[in-house]
């Protein structure tokens, strides 16, 4: 079994161009997607075997991203910008990563402390989820004295409230504990900031150093239309999905509790299907209504991911697009409807902001109302702390996330910007490196602002298509426990050796972290040789040759960013122009036959 070795190789290289594949610019953490997937394509075929190099890779992967076993379950935004996506599929990296997971999950438990020397000032995160603990472990990592102020019982924020079928509570829950203990990170539970003394002045003048706010947003918006809040959200029968899966979550919800129900879930987010999907399965007839476009790449296009709705369609939930809401129809203090005009455009050039054709109108009738159409910060609170402007936004820097007002306060997470679990932890990166900064005395901005270069996917004759994924029939899945098949060690192979790798191999070096190589080998020319007649160029898959003008002569050239050391170039050169630098691949060649001569008996193929 091979053994991998950071060696601190594989990284974004400092320069002032950063190129890497796609996928990881997509990332917000920009992991090492290419580099974990070769990795992957290497592993023995027998799980005995390969299960020091899984453990290996995942070991690479928590350094960096204590949250990728829950990756695995519910992140896939590496995947919307994977090269092979219109080719044969994007790269399943998610299932790669679950794949990971459910070995690495439970190895969590037996990885002991790490050892770090707290010597370094106290820092305050307010907040326990994703970006919140993002921030606490790097910092802990540094050697930060670091508490988290939780206003739950638990830790892991909205990520208790994704359904057990997406996510299993026991994956949470042994990554979010595992990590405090891991780190050596002290927790305070039940602890709001604003509730009784706990101020951010409070816990300045408690010495702690620097404060963390990933508070992420506690309240659930307000169904409105063309700008006013609309009547009927006090019906009874009306709630809001966030405190429908926060119930969930709690298990308060009886398993028929919406038996014979029609229910209706407003809004087009992946939050808006899990809850129409958990209340399929409490047994309603439910109906999604949103007022974006079933086409996903039309600018006005639904954003729950498309897995998301193809899995409430074959549950048979209804989906209705293009509508919004201009009036709760109640009787008797109880919601029996909602009247729908035609949503003709969501967005504009000043952002969201819908449009309807109030001339096309539908009436829909149910018994229950679920709102999901987003989640609120508490402004009252944010307003007292004097982090917002007199416009009502955070007062912070964008690029470093440190307060105007106040500079050693940080405020980053779903609280300053809605998006994925991933871009929060992408600011918890962020917060920590301004954090680290900040004590320290250094620039803060120095270095941080990144041009990325994406490449394009490799030539190939053929590009293999994606595998299929098993999922339950929909009528043996009306339950809560996962029904997506993940990938045996056999399957996971395969669908890490699709991957291309389009990225270069100065931001991977997986070959080097293992021993197959000693260095990367780059290409030389001899421009006096080269006659500039582009074979080179013809046969680089890579779109590293090419030519340019010398002096008076055509030659070609090498891009170092994109060269694999492939050596088809220099196959091809006619004029022998081209030569791999500290290259031995003739040495080990030489060595192979010697072997092979010295076992005449073996049969070899």
């Amino acid at each position: 079994m091979w053994k991998t070795e950071a060696m601190g190789v594989a990284h974004v290289e400092t320069a002032v161009r950063q190129c890497l594949p796609p996928c990881e610019i997509k990332c917000p953490i920009n992991e090492d997607i290419q580099r974990t997937n070769v990795l992957i394509s290497l592993l023995p075929e027998d799980m005995d075997s390969a299960r020091e190099g899984i453990i290996q890779i995942s070991d690479y992967l928590y350094e960096r991203n204590p949250f990728f076993n829950i990756c695995g379950y519910i992140c896939g935004i590496c995947e919307l910008e994977c090269n092979y996506l219109k080719k044969g599929g994007a790269i399943k990296r998610r299932l790669l990563k679950r794949f990971l997971s459910d070995v690495y999950t439970d190895h969590l438990k037996e990885v002991g402390e790490f050892e770090i020397v707290k010597n370094k000032e106290a820092v305050a995160i307010i907040g326990g989820g994703p970006g919140g603990l993002m921030c606490a472990y790097h910092l802990g990592k540094r050697g930060y004295n670091v508490t988290v102020f939780e206003s739950s019982d638990r830790l892991g924020g909205a990520l208790w409230l994704v359904p057990d079928y997406r996510l299993p509570k026991d994956v949470l829950q042994t990554t979010v504990e595992n990590l405090v203990r891991i780190v050596g990170i002290d927790v305070r539970y039940n602890s709001k900031l604003g509730v009784g003394d706990l101020t951010l002045e409070r816990l300045k003048n408690d010495g702690y150093k620097a404060v963390f706010l990933a508070t992420g947003l506690p309240f659930p918006r307000v169904l409105t239309f063309e700008g006013q809040s609309l009547e009927g959200q006090d019906l009874a029968g009306v709630m809001y999905g966030h405190t429908y899966l926060y119930e969930v979550s709690h298990n308060n919800i009886t398993p028929d509790y919406f038996k014979g129900k029609r229910v209706i879930v407003m809004g087009g987010g992946n939050v808006a299907f899990d809850v129409a999907r958990s209340a399929k399965r409490h047994g309603a007839e439910v109906t999604v209504v949103a007022l974006e476009r079933n086409d996903k790449d039309h600018r006005d296009g639904i954003p729950a991911d498309e897995q998301e709705i193809r899995g409430a369609w074959e549950e048979g939930i209804k989906i209705i697009y293009s509508r919004g809401v201009r009036r709760i129809i109640g009787e008797r203090g109880r919601f029996r409807g909602i009247n729908c005009p035609a949503c003709v455009s969501v967005f504009d050039e000043e952002g969201f902001n819908p449009k309807f054709d109030c001339a096309d109108c539908i009436d829909l009738e149910g018994d229950i109302l679920i709102i999901t159409v987003g989640q609120a910060p508490d402004r009252s609170l944010l307003q007292k702390e004097d982090l917002l402007d007199e416009c009502g936004r955070f007062d912070v820097d964008h690029l470093t996330l440190q307060g105007v007002n106040k500079p050693w306060v940080f405020v980053g997470g779903d609280v300053r910007r809605v998006g994925f679990m991933v871009e929060a932890m992408g600011e918890g990166l962020v917060a920590a490196e301004s954090v680290d900064r900040y004590l320290r005395g250094v620039d803060m901005r120095e270095g941080r602002r990144r041009d990325y270069e994406g490449y394009q996917i490799p030539r190939r004759r053929d590009y293999k298509r994606e595998p299929e994924v098993p999922w339950m029939p929909p009528e043996d899945r009306m339950h809560f426990k996962i029904f997506e098949q993940g990938f045996t060690l056999k399957e996971a192979i395969e669908e890490a050796r699709r991957c291309v790798t389009c990225g270069p191999c100065l931001s991977c070096k997986a070959c080097i972290s293992i021993g197959f190589q000693k260095s990367l080998s780059p290409v030389e020319v001899d421009e006096a040789r080269c006659s500039g007649c582009g074979h080179c160029v013809y046969v680089c898959n890579y779109y590293s040759a090419h030519l340019i003008s010398s002096g008076e002569k055509i030659v070609s050239e090498t891009d170092i960013f994109r060269c694999k050391s492939c050596g088809m170039c220099v196959a091809a050169c006619p004029s022998e122009a081209r030569r791999m630098v500290d290259d031995n691949t003739a040495e080990r060649i030489d060595e192979l036959y010697s072997s092979l001569t010295q076992c005449p008996s073996q049969n070899f193929v």
